[in-house]
């Protein structure tokens, strides 16, 4: 990512609608697993923007590949620790985390292979731990502000389901989110062919409050049913609890 945008995503975090709705989305997915406490690990967390609030439910550890972020992610939220670290290779002891969230991860020209990512992720998590993943959807939409972001792929919701069932997770759910985003994005992507630019300073009141209306009506959608695409994709899957052997 360009290193201006993590200071355009610092200062916008509280007044953009995207951040905003995505938060209440994720604190919706993880629900109980968030609220019972524990132990949390935000990797890829840059400025706090989507994971910081989980540090109102738990220890938070906070980590990134990019200093300059978690500079500013610790000028603004606790957290536990702030942590440098290769999504790939994390510096935590196995089985450490009851709860771990990636946000917009997995798609960065920095991963080379998805699979060993959520491998990792997979192990720092302990048994009956949840694991989130959240990247952006529709698979052939090539956007500005992807070449901002230095995003090299997109993913449906069954390449999600496909890397955490290879890491040995049992998938609970995976959904789009942001469906009616979809069509304008795509529109928008022909005529920004070719160009970089950012979302984030622009339309931060979501079209005068509509895009926020039109998420929490989707948000209460998805409380019932998953949707098959959307901008964004999400996923969840835990990790078993060891079997305990019958003594009959």
């Amino acid at each position: 990512m360009e290193l201006g945008e993590y200071r355009l995503m610092a200062d916008v975090e509280h007044s953009h609608w995207w951040y905003d709705s995505t938060r209440k989305l994720l604190q919706q997915i993880l629900g109980n697993d968030a609220r019972r406490g524990g132990r949390f690990l935000d990797v890829g967390a840059g400025t706090g923007a989507t994971g910081a609030w989980l540090a109102e439910h738990g220890d938070l550890v906070a980590s990134d590949f990019l200093p300059l972020a978690l500079e500013l992610n610790r000028e603004r939220h606790p957290a536990l620790g702030f942590v440098v670290a290769d999504a790939t290779k994390l510096p935590f002891a196995t089985a450490s985390f009851d709860v771990v969230l990636c946000v917009t991860v997995l798609c960065h020209q920095s991963i080379s292979d998805p699979q060993v990512a959520v491998a990792e992720l997979a192990r720092v998590l302990r048994p009956g731990g949840v694991l989130c993943l959240w990247e952006p959807g529709v698979r052939r939409l090539r956007r500005a502000h992807d070449r901002v972001t230095h995003s090299t792929r997109r993913f449906s919701r069954g390449d999600l389901s496909a890397l955490l069932g290879s890491a040995g997770l049992a998938v609970e759910r995976s959904s789009g989110a942001y469906s009616f985003l979809v069509p304008p994005a795509a529109a928008k992507a022909i005529f920004e062919r070719g160009s970089s630019a950012s979302d984030l300073d622009r339309n931060q009141t979501g079209l005068a409050g509509t895009l926020g209306v039109a998420a929490r009506c989707e948000r209460a959608l998805l409380r019932k049913l998953d949707l098959p695409a959307g901008l964004s994709v999400f996923a969840t899957a835990r990790r078993a609890l060891p079997h305990v052997a019958s003594r009959n």
